[in-house]
């Protein structure tokens, strides 16, 4: 027999279903967000159960990966025990050999609008080296590691020092989360140090995001949340812009069924994302989660034509409930 969840799994469950529901009867996504972000009783409903869950039931029953720590364990691998250098070499000895076999790839330019954009030198043009780019990436990874977490409820990456961390959700809460909605904040010029910029009359409000600036963007089971595949999809387009070249988006999204059962959307999200301009690096299916790392990529990063990167894709991210009735596992 199912034990009966807690208070705080019904109030989670019930949103994301009611959004569902919502999304699947206008299919005006824009009408229900905003619906949703006005019902400031229920997102204070909502923000209080999943602090309560994520810090009294998940915090000290946990019989899965914890999802902040497999956050910080990936940003440490990958800016400062070796995986970003491992992944340029790899970068590098992709050049050279795409000198000698030049049919067989192309080059990614995802800062075109077209879905297959792509350009392909002349025959003896050489592609840009990035050496200067990356040795600053470099220095600025050895202060500290710009995060962005996106859908934060709490920041609980605030006690991390390596991390300068900004927090933010639609409905905070605590005063460590600014309040944003990331589905609509402006992204501002590029090359703005002091990151956010902020409402004049809320300090705490976020009202633009700065472009190529943050070396992380976390979505923790913020993807779900989401009623709308195309919205997820953009979500994960507005991450490529704040982020800088090499940073890591990293996705954390539930699923409590056997790792192959979903294997086929996990394998169309890896190829609708990475058709954004990013690469994955790493993945894992614990338990109830799938946690997954996507670096941007530099515009000129080689492609091999054989991997079917280069095919048209639909802008959608897909989870099981959008065909179903499928029991929603984020708070299992």
């Amino acid at each position: 027999m199912a034990l009966d969840p807690p208070p705080q799994v019904k109030v989670i469950r019930s949103t994301h279903k009611r959004l569902r529901d919502e999304f699947s009867e206008c299919k005006d996504f824009s009408k229900v967000w905003k619906k949703h972000c006005s019902d400031n009783q229920g997102l204070k409903e909502y923000s209080k159960a999943m602090y309560e869950l994520a810090t009294d039931v998940w915090g000290t029953k946990c019989d899965g990966k914890d999802r902040t720590t497999w956050c910080k364990d990936t940003v440490k691998e990958y800016f400062h025990k070796g995986k970003l250098e491992e992944i340029l070499e790899k970068d590098k000895r992709r050049q050279e050999y795409y000198e000698q076999n030049k049919d067989n790839f192309f080059i990614k330019n995802p800062n075109e609008s077209t879905k297959t954009a792509s350009f392909v030198p002349k025959i003896n043009e050489k592609i840009p080296t990035q050496n200067a780019q990356t040795a600053s990436n470099l220095r600025k990874i050895d202060e500290k590691v710009r995060l962005l977490d996106v859908g934060s409820c709490y920041n609980p990456f605030h006690e991390i020092e390596d991390f300068e961390t900004t927090a933010v959700d639609i409905t905070p809460a605590n005063k460590q989360v600014y309040q944003c909605d990331f589905l609509t904040v402006d992204i501002s010029a590029e090359n703005q140090s002091n990151g956010p910029d902020f409402d004049v009359e809320n300090a705490r409000k976020v009202t633009a995001l700065p472009k190529n600036h943050f070396n992380v963007v976390v979505f923790s089971l913020l993807l779900s949340y989401i009623p709308c595949p195309h919205a997820r999809f953009q979500m994960c387009e507005k991450a490529h812009k704040v982020l800088t070249t090499n940073g890591l988006l990293l996705i954390i999204t539930p699923d409590s069924s056997h790792q192959n059962k979903h294997a086929s959307n996990m394998k169309k999200w890896k190829a609708e994302i990475e058709d954004i301009g990013f690469c994955r690096v790493k993945y894992e299916k614990d338990k109830h989660l799938h946690l997954i790392a996507f670096r941007k990529i530099p515009s000129n990063f080689i492609i091999d034509k054989r991997s079917g990167q280069n095919t048209k894709l639909e802008k959608l991210l897909n989870i099981p409930q959008d065909f179903n009735n499928t029991v929603d596992n984020t708070c299992l």
